[in-house]
């Protein structure tokens, strides 16, 4: 049974069936005989049915990395929460970083017609790098949380991750630290642009940038105070790229007799849930995750409606909380 079927049965037309499942008036007596084929076979509508008549499956989906870690969970809970309130259903893909599956999911959207995605993070700027895949997202509204894609049909939510780094470290330099270090996570759009904060805060008062890669969120703050350790290197501060790095990173000072808040202060980037898991209570950077997100629904829902709209960028907030 399917709307074709309905409309011959109730003697209506297919039109006059999707307007009746989409909740939109129709005359009282076509409304008894569309309801009572429907309830003589137990129909339930198809989002797909509906939306080949209607144009839309009100269905958009979110790309992640990895909806593990809680800047992106919080991301699409955000995201979800608004769209759903409005009526749209939101795919999470999970895409684990893989180019792959990235692509993957790109193609098993765009099969199903999807009405929009939303991409998380500055990571899917890779995306950039394969013409044949914007050729295929130019089709549909993009909205980029953090990052951007070269479509002609793309907008983007910024949040000036720079300048969140760059207002931190110039609050431990007022301080009066002056042996800083960086841990960086990843070498994204986005971490490289908090670096750059790092560094020009550092060059401003002549001192020296020491940065320190990872590409381990869990252990990166553990190893990189190994490395510390064992090059003797002097430090009064520690700026994190990323809360569970600096968290990994608190546990590493502190079992090496390092007095967090005191010997060296240490500030996280994302002011998640996880600041107030460290112990002392972990000052970081709020980058507005949730603010950011519903934007991003806000704006892609613009989109799909035909509105003019342009990107948006939010200012970061130093949290000061027992760790710095």
């Amino acid at each position: 049974m399917n709307i074709y079927d309905i409309a011959k049965e109730a003697g209506v037309s297919i039109s006059t069936v999707s307007k009746y499942l989409n909740n939109k008036n129709i005359r009282p007596e076509l409304k008894q005989r569309i309801e009572k084929v429907i309830k003589k076979y137990d129909y339930v509508p198809s989002a797909v049915a509906q939306g080949l008549v209607s144009k839309s499956l009100k269905m958009v989906a979110v790309m992640v990395v990895d909806i593990q870690i809680s800047h992106y969970a919080a991301a699409a809970y955000a995201i979800d929460k608004t769209l759903s309130a409005l009526g749209y259903r939101v795919i999470i893909c999970n895409t684990l970083g893989e180019v792959e599956n990235s692509i993957r999911y790109i193609d098993s959207l765009l099969k199903i017609k999807i009405d929009g995605i939303i991409f998380i993070g500055s990571i899917f700027n890779f995306l950039n790098k394969y013409d044949k895949v914007l050729a295929k997202l130019d089709k549909i509204p993009i909205i980029c949380n953090n990052g951007h894609l070269n479509t002609s049909n793309c907008y983007s939510v910024y949040v000036d991750d720079k300048k969140g780094v760059y207002d931190a470290v110039k609050y431990l330099i007022n301080k009066g630290r002056k042996k800083i270090v960086y841990i960086q996570y990843l070498a994204t759009v986005s971490s490289n642009l908090k670096r750059s904060g790092y560094e020009e805060a550092l060059l401003e008062h002549g001192l020296e940038p020491v940065i320190y890669h990872t590409d381990n969120l869990m252990s990166g703050g553990y190893e990189a105070v190994d490395a510390i350790i064992k090059e003797n290197r002097e430090i009064d501060a520690v700026m994190c790229g990323e809360d569970l790095v600096a968290l990994a990173c608190i546990s590493g000072l502190t079992t090496a007799g390092y007095k967090v808040g005191e010997d060296v202060d240490v500030i996280g980037f994302n002011c998640s849930s996880f600041t107030n898991l460290a112990n002392p209570k972990m000052t970081s950077v709020n980058n507005k995750i949730e603010e950011t997100s519903v934007k991003s629904a806000e704006l892609l829902l613009d989109v799909i409606n035909g509105k003019k709209v342009s990107d948006v960028t939010f200012p970061c907030e130093l949290v000061i909380k027992k760790s710095a």
